[in-house]
């Protein structure tokens, strides 16, 4: 066969692998979508304190997790890109962020099945949801439990701030680790400030009974 001949089964050949390619993106890109929302979701219901919404919101966005996995599977450059990626990370909030606050556990990325760059970036983005619920149990008179919420966000940081990779490594670690440390401190000044306050009103309360 003359060479000119052989060409154009050759670009057939690579257009048939980029058809495939770009029509496993484009479901990715939907899909993507669909486990960012669910996973928003599960976070504001158990936000709101319903727990049974929030797990429904959460196995829905598990299971389009999966999918999503299952189709960049075949295609490396999906499957370690930041489109995924991101959308992994949303889902890996979300399943920690239930699995601490209702079932006291946290699960690694093994029991996840999920890469763990992007479970690194989910776990660092849980410290922010860690800081709501506090700040919302000390509206609603929790000190105690805010204290507990403080030393997991605490523990959180001080684990991933030994994880010392460029960015090419672990893209975007590195600032939700600066980030948790600013919003431990935050919440860790307003916690100090509260407890001060009704200590000092328990002691002025003491002392008139005197």
């Amino acid at each position: 066969m003359d060479v000119k001949d052989m060409i154009p089964s050759v670009v057939e050949s690579a257009d048939r692998f980029l058809k495939s390619l770009d029509s496993d993106r484009e479901e990715i890109v939907k899909t993507s979508r669909d486990v960012i929302r669910y996973s928003g979701w599960s976070i504001t219901y158990l936000h709101q304190g319903d727990i049974a919404k929030a797990k429904e919101n959460l196995d829905k966005c598990e299971d389009l997790t999966r999918r999503m996995l299952d189709l960049s599977s075949a295609h490396p450059e999906l499957a370690y890109s930041g489109l995924v990626y991101n959308a992994v990370s949303e889902y890996v909030e979300a399943k920690l962020f239930y699995s601490i606050v209702v079932e006291g556990k946290v699960p690694s990325f093994e029991e996840l099945k999920v890469h763990p760059v992007p479970y690194l970036q989910g776990l660092g983005d849980v410290v922010g949801e860690l800081r709501r619920l506090a700040l919302e149990k000390l509206r609603q008179g929790d000190i105690d439990l805010a204290w507990k919420l403080l030393e997991i966000m605490e523990a959180i940081y001080t684990s991933m701030r030994s994880l010392d990779y460029p960015d090419s490594v672990l893209p975007g670690v590195r600032h939700k680790v600066d980030v948790a440390r600013s919003l431990i401190d935050d919440t860790k000044a307003i916690l100090v400030d509260i407890q001060s306050r009704e200590e000092l009103k328990r002691a002025l309360a003491e002392a008139r009974r005197v």
